[in-house]
């Protein structure tokens, strides 16, 4: 009786967290909040013991996101980002140092404030991606640098996350943990790179035929999982492993037929991810309150600015520039997994990472409305400045002479 209760509320769950991503689209706010949301709702009625079920779910979370954010992209695409370093050098050293040293100065010893600025450094992939999606921007001329960004902070993310975790189970900076942990991220990514070379071409005719059986989803899940775990265990963060994984798929059938194998239950995944965040967060008021309350003030200021510069570094007009500045505040995936290393992180990140999804949310909607506000386009603009001029200063055209009969 009592293990038919616990799956009952499980599947309940599920249902829930249906419904309420699918309603509170409605008003444009992201999957992500409203998987945190009932996160903290059911820790009220949902016992610790009965989401023992759904754990396997969470450990795959973040494997199979950083697999399916490596199938989009290719050793050759990686080394065509020349054109985008200097805006995503840009939006890092105004969303990282800063605040790295903000939390220094409030206080943190050296680890927490690497986190903090860490999980305040990245915007959220998904929500970006998908509210340009959604709202049909994918061809407007800020389209290709916020993906190009996003990028860049994907990639520099990952070698954080890399860096941090070996850092965080030390409890401290040792004076060898930096170097070791890029040596270890520069051996792991000359092997993929040979993989890529010299293995990957001999084998992706296979794939290709192996990838069509109904069975293939068994050797793909296993396999990805295999390397996750075997990079955590190498004091890399699974993350890595997952996305060079995900890098060295060919752009064949193959990846076509992973997609089709595995995107739902990556969805799946990364929803009981985040809900597994709020679930195991503590309700309680962070005792840095002002910290936390400068941090979601300078989390939109100062992506609003770096955005800009990082558009006009990338020779954008006037207009777009704006757009695009209002467009890339929400945070999410990243700053949710790097919190997620540390509780006194996680504690003040909850209401920062919920503050700038839902209001980054909102800018992206009104951007448009903003920049054609302050920056009209040009018939509205001779119109008002037509109505701006007096009666006299109007010069009516001049009268036309009679057609002749």
């Amino acid at each position: 009786m009592e293990h038919s209760l616990t799956f009952l509320q499980i599947n309940a769950l599920f249902i829930l967290m249906f419904l309420t991503a699918y309603f509170l689209r409605k008003v444009n706010i992201p999957p992500i909040i409203s998987f945190l949301l009932i996160g903290f709702v059911s820790k009220f009625w949902i016992p610790h013991e009965s989401t023992q079920l759904i754990e396997l779910f969470k450990e795959a979370g973040i494997i199979l996101l950083f697999f399916f954010i490596g199938l989009e992209y290719s050793f050759e695409r990686l080394k065509n980002m020349v054109s985008i370093w200097k805006p995503g050098l840009a939006d890092f050293l105004f969303n990282f140092v800063p605040i790295f040293l903000l939390a220094r100065f409030f206080g943190f010893d050296l680890v927490t404030s690497l986190l903090i600025a860490g999980v305040f450094y990245p915007s959220s992939t998904s929500i970006v991606a998908k509210l340009l999606m959604d709202f049909k921007r994918l061809a407007s001329p800020e389209a290709e640098l916020l993906i190009g960004i996003l990028i860049f902070e994907d990639l520099v993310s990952i070698i954080l996350l890399s860096v941090l975790i070996p850092v965080v189970e030390f409890g401290s900076l040792e004076p060898k943990t930096l170097p070791v942990s890029l040596l270890k991220i520069l051996v792991v990514l000359i092997i993929f790179y040979l993989l890529h070379r010299f293995l990957v071409p001999r084998i992706q005719l296979w794939l290709d035929r192996a990838s069509e059986e109904e069975s293939f989803v068994f050797f793909l899940l296993g396999f990805t999982m295999v390397v996750g775990v075997s990079f955590k265990d190498l004091g890399l963060s699974e993350a890595l492993g997952a996305f060079l994984l995900g890098v060295l798929v060919p752009e064949t059938r193959v990846m076509e037929n992973i997609e089709h194998h595995l995107s739902a239950l990556k969805e799946l995944s990364i929803g009981v991810f985040f809900f597994f965040f709020a679930y195991e967060s503590e309700l309680t008021v962070p005792e840095n309150l002002q910290f936390v309350l400068l941090l979601i003030l300078l989390g939109v200021l100062l992506k609003v600015i770096s955005t800009y510069v990082a558009a006009y570094l990338y020779g954008m007009k006037r207009k777009a520039r704006l757009r695009t500045s209002l467009s890339f505040v929400p945070r999410g995936e990243f700053s949710v997994i790097i919190a997620s290393l540390e509780p006194t992180v996680k504690l003040i990140s909850i209401p920062f990472i919920l503050s700038t999804a839902l209001i980054g949310s909102f800018l992206f909607v009104l951007a448009p409305k903003v920049a054609d506000l302050i920056y009209p386009p040009k018939k509205k603009r001779k119109r008002r400045a037509r109505r701006e001029l007096s009666p006299a200063q109007v010069v009516s055209p001049p009268d036309r002479p009679p057609r002749e009969r």
